[in-house]
């Protein structure tokens, strides 16, 4: 699927209807354009090759974060958005067997270019351009998450296992020179 005339990649092809993506997933079962095992690197896919990169609940199924995030950088253009949704940690979905990584709100922040501080060492950055914790919708009808996205270090320390979370989602953009 080198060289595909198709800018949006597509990691996880189920439910997945966009006729305008390259859909990839591990098995044949939901007819995706690539069948591939994420965890093998690197990915079939030119450098900068798309635009768009959408892994929505697919990233916490693998097996490790770096060389993802690797790829990640690699496949998506200068100018393209990469779009991540996984269970946030207290959330009931997130410790769903087939789930290898839970996430928080920070788990992210070693391979932006704007986290102040990093206990890793990450060459490959990226831009954060949205990072947001999501809630049933019970919880958004109070308005609740716009506090807790305000202050979401106090959220995680004291209140996610009271006020549980849904997912995470980050919207990053390779920072190439």
């Amino acid at each position: 699927m080198q060289n595909s005339p198709k800018k949006k990649l597509v990691l996880g092809a189920v439910n997945c209807h966009d006729l305008d993506a390259v859909k990839v997933d591990i098995d044949s079962a939901y007819n995706p354009d690539v069948i591939h095992d994420l965890n093998q690197v690197p990915w079939p896919f030119e450098d900068s090759q798309f635009s768009e990169v959408i892994c929505h609940h697919i990233i916490e199924h693998l097996n490790e974060l770096p060389p993802v995030m690797r790829e990640l950088h690699r496949v998506c253009s200068g100018s393209g958005k990469i779009y991540i949704e996984v269970p946030h940690y207290s959330s009931c979905f997130a410790n769903a067997p087939e789930h290898k990584m839970h996430f928080s709100y920070f788990s992210l922040d070693s391979y932006t270019a704007e986290a102040e501080k990093s206990w890793m060492v990450v060459e490959k950055k990226f831009r954060l351009l949205n990072k947001r914790i999501t809630f049933h919708r019970a919880y958004r009808r109070y308005q609740l998450h716009r506090l807790i996205n305000r202050f979401p270090r106090s959220y995680e320390r004291f209140w996610a296992y009271i006020l549980p979370a849904e997912n995470i989602v980050f919207e990053l953009q390779p920072i190439k020179k």
